[in-house]
């Protein structure tokens, strides 16, 4: 239902007559999408999912699918943008941008909150019993991802910066949010390998497919988290990073290109590109283009 829901709404801006419409219906935008959602199937109906009631490592990585990977991937997608842009039937224009702007909404998705919410719940939930609890209780199981899931599309979301959001933080300031994650994913990452003892006793009488005892499972599964912490965070920099240059380097061309048309109106009149010709309009008029995929 979100691939068709997404499909029918990117088809429709992408048939804009406008222009400035159509780039915000990459290609590349819907390919992050549809992959963003095949990490979710991947997760929860894949082999992590048929190994997670024996093997921790495995549940790490279906847990670590459901936080670091399908979130980007569909904010990458656009999804509220093209959804403001398209106006379904579904979904009007008018009901969504008075979603955005209620306060829960407002109040949830500021950065503090959201990279709080992450924190306390990755934490939170791996150093409590509740994480061993969700092993043996299949409601609290979907729950758990349900709720790792949406604190983490939270936490990407002001750091993607791609979709409209209450709160729009600056290229610095995302450098920032997403580096100080990285520490924390670090410590627990570590906290699960270095432990002396099987964290989770679900786990203590388990024997993985691949041979190793549950003390050895758990020390592989906090060195992917600790891992794939680290090379999630990094490489988001390096985009926001590159985002941010890119940026500059547009705005530099605008001004740039706003300074020749006002060089060229300073002639003697209107036929000589005057301040009644079409050089200045034309110039000032242009509007900023932006790339489809960040």
């Amino acid at each position: 239902m979100a691939a068709y829901g997404y499909v029918t709404v990117w088809r429709r801006v992408r048939s804009s007559p406008h222009a400035g419409m159509r780039q915000h219906a990459g290609t590349g935008r819907l390919i992050c999408f549809c992959a963003g959602l095949l990490a979710i199937v991947v997760a929860v109906d894949g082999p992590p999912d048929v190994l997670a009631d024996v093997s921790l490592s495995a549940h790490m990585v279906q847990h670590l699918l459901l936080q670091l990977t399908a979130p980007p991937l569909l904010l990458l997608g656009a999804p509220l943008g093209l959804l403001l842009r398209a106006d379904p039937r579904w979904l009007p224009r008018r009901i969504l941008v008075r979603l955005l702007r209620s306060r829960a909404v407002r109040v949830l998705a500021h950065p503090v909150t959201a990279l709080a919410l992450f924190t306390v719940v990755l934490v939170g939930w791996h150093l409590t019993p509740l994480y061993n609890l969700a092993l043996q209780e299949e409601w609290l199981h979907e729950l758990e991802h349900a709720v790792f899931f949406v604190t983490a599309l939270l936490f990407w979301w002001p750091a993607i910066g791609v979709d409209p959001a209450p709160h729009r933080l600056s290229y610095p300031a995302r450098l920032l949010y997403l580096f100080l994650d990285m520490p924390v994913m670090a410590y627990l990452g570590l906290a699960i390998a270095n432990a002396s003892y099987v964290l989770y006793p679900h786990y203590a009488a388990q024997l993985t497919p691949w041979g190793a005892n549950a003390l050895q499972d758990q020390g592989v599964a906090g060195t992917i988290m600790w891992i794939s912490g680290t090379f999630t965070m990094i490489p988001a920099m390096a985009v926001v990073f590159l985002r941010w240059l890119d940026d500059d380097a547009r705005k530099q061309a605008r001004a740039e290109g706003q300074a020749r048309g006002v060089r060229q109106g300073e002639g003697p009149g209107p036929a000589d590109g005057g301040p009644h010709g079409d050089h200045a309009p034309t110039t000032a008029s242009a509007p900023p283009s932006r790339s489809a995929v960040p």
